[in-house]
C-alpha cells in the first residue's frame, strides 16, 4: 500500500503526539511516577501505529535496515497504562509486585522480533516467508489483542478494589473520585472490541487486505489520544496541586504541635532561629531527642543515647561528648559516634584534654562555641583517632557552668554551617536540662496536656492513619519523631490502654459507623473490617466483641 491522504494524516497525528508526549515526559520526569507512565503509554501506543504505517509506505524496501529498530510496543503500551492506573490510585505495590510478569510478553516478542529480523536479512533461511507472514500478521496481532483485553479486565478489578477502600465516603463521592479513570478504561475496552471486530472482518471478507480497514479505528484512536493528552495532563496537575495542598496543611498542623512542644524548653530568640532555619527538620530532630532521653536516668545512658541516636540522625562522620572532671581539671571522653566507638558503649583509646588545651579545652574554658573552617591552620587542634579538616565544639552548660562539650569533626573543609551550629546549641541545651534532672533525682512526667499525644490523636482522628493495617509502634514513632519507648509509655498512661487497644478503638469506631450506615449496606463485614485497618476477620471479631460485647453481625442487625 502506498502513501495516501488517510495514512499520511494518521502518521503525522501520531508523530505529533509522540513529540508532545516526549517533551512532557522530559519536563515531568522528576515528578510523580504517574506522569512518567502516563506519557510513556502515549508514546509507545502511537509508536505501534507509526511502525505499521511505515510498512504501508514501503520504507523497508528502500531502507531495509530500518526494520532493526522495530520493537513490539503493542506489548509495552498496555503495561505502561496499567502502571499509570496503579500509581494514579496509589496502588503502586500491585504494579511492582507483578511487574516481571507484565513484561514477559514484551520480552518474549522482542526476542522473536530479533530472530525474525535476522531471518529476513538472511533471506528467510531459518523461517519460510509463509510462516513469517503468519507470525507477523496473525499470531502477533491476536496475542497482542488478548493481552490488552486481559489487562483491561485487571485494570477494572484494581479500580473496584480501590473503591472498596473508600468506605469513609458516600457512594456518590466514590463514583466521583473514580469516574475519570473508569471512563478511560471503559473507552479502551471499547477500542479492544472494535479491534476484535476489525480482525473478524478479515476472516469474513477474504477480498480485504492491507491496513486500510484499520484507518477509521486509528482515527478514533487519534482523537481520543489528543483528548486524553490534554485532559489527562490537566487532571493530573489538579490532583498533584490538591495533594500538595492537603499534605502542606497536615504538615503545618504537625509542625505547630512540635513548635508548641518546644516553647517551655527554649527562649523566644532561639525559637525564632528555629523558625528561620529549617523548622521541620529541626523540630523533628529535637522531638526525637527529647523523648528518646525520657526514661534515661543515668549519665552514661544519656550521653550514649545522644551520640548513638541523635547525632547519628544528623549523618555526621563522628561525635564525641566530653564531661568535665573537676578533680583533675580535665575533659574526659565519655561517649562517641564514629571511629572511636568500639561497640557496646566502649571508646577506642579515650583521651583526656586539659581545660584550655586544644579547641575543645578552649570551648570548655570560655563557655563559647567554636566552629573552625580548616583545623590545619589552627595550632590548637589536637589529633584524636585521625586528622580531619573541620571541627565544631559546643559547650554543655548547667546553671551557667560548663559541665561538658559536644564536639564533632569532619573530613570536609568548611563542612559545618549555621544550621549545624544552631542544632548543636539546642541539643547541648536539652542535654544540660536532662543532666540537671539527673543531678536532682527528677524525671520528666507525662501529663494530660502532652503535645505528642495530641499530635497522635490528631493523626488518628483527621488523617485516619489507623486504617493502615501495618501501623505499629515503630512506624508511628518515626512519624512523630519520638522514641518508640516514650510512645508506648505515653499511650499507656494517657489512654489507659496499651498501644494495640488504643489503635483498635479508632478502628472499631470506624467499623461501627459503617455497619449502621445504609450507604454501606452492600459492604460485607470483612470489607468493612479491612477498610478500618484490621488485617483479618478473626482479629476484627475478637476486638469488636471486646469493645462492644456483641459480634459485628449482631451489631449490624440491631435496630
Amino acid at each position: 500500500m502506498k502513501v495516501n491522504p488517510y495514512n499520511t494524516v494518521i502518521f503525522l497525528g501520531c508523530l505529533t503526539l509522540v513529540v508532545i508526549a516526549l517533551w512532557k515526559l522530559f519536563i515531568f520526569w522528576k515528578k510523580d511516577k504517574t506522569y512518567r507512565f502516563f506519557y510513556g503509554f502515549l508514546i509507545t501506543a502511537n509508536l505501534v501505529i507509526i511502525q505499521v504505517l511505515l510498512m504501508d509506505f514501503g520504507i523497508q524496501k528502500s531502507y531495509s535496515w530500518i526494520l532493526a529498530f522495530f520493537i513490539p510496543f503493542q506489548y509495552l503500551s498496555p503495561v505502561y497504562f496499567t502502571a499509570f492506573i496503579c500509581y494514579y490510585l496509589k496502588k503502586e505495590e500491585l504494579y511492582v509486585r507483578n511487574r516481571n510478569y507484565l513484561f514477559l510478553p514484551f520480552i518474549g516478542f522482542f526476542v522473536l522480533y530479533t530472530i525474525l529480523k535476522i531471518n529476513v536479512f538472511l533471506d528467510y533461511t531459518w523461517i519460510s516467508r509463509e510462516v513469517f507472514t503468519i507470525i507477523h500478521t496473525e499470531i502477533d496481532e491476536n496475542s497482542a489483542l488478548t493481552f490488552n483485553i486481559i489487562l483491561s479486565i485487571w485494570n477494572l478489578m484494581i479500580i473496584h478494589k480501590y473503591e472498596n477502600t473508600l468506605g469513609r465516603l458516600s457512594f456518590n463521592q466514590v463514583r466521583k473520585k473514580t469516574q475519570w479513570i473508569k471512563t478511560i478504561v471503559a473507552i479502551f475496552v471499547t477500542f479492544n472490541v472494535i479491534w476484535l471486530l476489525t480482525i473478524i472482518l478479515f476472516f469474513i471478507r477474504e477480498d480485504i487486505s492491507g491496513h486500510f480497514p484499520y484507518y477509521p479505528y486509528w482515527i478514533l484512536y487519534l482523537l481520543f489520544y489528543f483528548t486524553f493528552l490534554y485532559l489527562g495532563s490537566k487532571h493530573l496537575n489538579e490532583v498533584a496541586e490538591r495533594k500538595e495542598s492537603e499534605e502542606e496543611a497536615v504538615q503545618k498542623a504537625i509542625q505547630n504541635f512540635r513548635m508548641s512542644g518546644l516553647n517551655h524548653m527554649f527562649s523566644e530568640e532561639e525559637l525564632e532561629l528555629i523558625h528561620y532555619d529549617k523548622p521541620s527538620q529541626i523540630t523533628g530532630i529535637l522531638s526525637y531527642f527529647s523523648t528518646s532521653l525520657f526514661d534515661k536516668n543515668k549519665l552514661e545512658d544519656v550521653l550514649w543515647d545522644i551520640v548513638e541516636n541523635c547525632i547519628a540522625y544528623l549523618q555526621l562522620e563522628d561525635c564525641i561528648i566530653y564531661i568535665v572532671d573537676e578533680s583533675k581539671n580535665v575533659l574526659v571522653q565519655k561517649a562517641a559516634f564514629g571511629n572511636k566507638n568500639l561497640g557496646e558503649r566502649s571508646i577506642l583509646s579515650p583521651i583526656e584534654i586539659s581545660m584550655g588545651e586544644g579547641i575543645v579545652g578552649q570551648v570548655a574554658q570560655s563557655g563559647e562555641y567554636e566552629c573552625v573552617y580548616n583545623v590545619t591552620y589552627d595550632e590548637r587542634y589536637v589529633v584524636d583517632d585521625i586528622s580531619r579538616k573541620s571541627e565544631l565544639a559546643v559547650p554543655i552548660m548547667v546553671d551557667d557552668k560548663v559541665v561538658g562539650v559536644l564536639d564533632s569533626e569532619h573530613s570536609q573543609e568548611g563542612f559545618f554551617n549555621e544550621h549545624h551550629i544552631l542544632l548543636f546549641q539546642l541539643i547541648a541545651k536539652l542535654t544540660a536540662k536532662k543532666l540537671a534532672q539527673i543531678n536532682i533525682k527528677n524525671t520528666t512526667n507525662i501529663t494530660n496536656d502532652n503535645l505528642y499525644f495530641k499530635e497522635l490523636h490528631f493523626l488518628m482522628k483527621e488523617a485516619k492513619i489507623y486504617r493502615d493495617s501495618n501501623l505499629g509502634l515503630d512506624s508511628i514513632s518515626k512519624m512523630l519523631k519520638i522514641s518508640s519507648n516514650y510512645l508506648s509509655q505515653m499511650v499507656n498512661k494517657l489512654s489507659g490502654s496499651n498501644f494495640s487497644d488504643y489503635v483498635n478503638s479508632f478502628r472499631i469506631d470506624d467499623a461501627k459507623s459503617k455497619l449502621k450506615d445504609p450507604k454501606f449496606s452492600n459492604y460485607t463485614i470483612l470489607d468493612i473490617a479491612l477498610e478500618a485497618g484490621f488485617n483479618s476477620k478473626s482479629t476484627f471479631y475478637s476486638a469488636f466483641k471486646k469493645y462492644t460485647g456483641i459480634s459485628p453481625k449482631e451489631y449490624r442487625e440491631t435496630p
